[in-house]
């Protein structure tokens, strides 16, 4: 192989080896973003069950009701 095409070869592969390198790098940054999304899709839909929750219990009347059963009142 004459030196100009051993030169050709070297710099051809490492210019793609960088390009998939690139590209995975790219790949992966998406793949944290879409993960930090979906994290905080998930924080949001608990949050929201549990004011859902909250707002359809009487949280005050449980309480009483119970603490009525603990002293014996009821």
């Amino acid at each position: 192989m004459s030196d100009l095409a051993l030169t050709a070869y070297v710099k051809t592969t490492a210019a793609l080896r960088q390009l998939v390198t690139d590209l995975a790098a790219k790949r992966e940054r998406g793949a944290d973003a879409l993960e930090y999304i979906g994290m905080v899709v998930l924080a949001a839909i608990i949050i929201g069950g549990v004011f859902a929750a909250a707002r359809t219990l009487d949280l005050a009347s449980v309480f009483s009701d119970n603490a009525g059963k603990i002293l014996g009142k009821e």
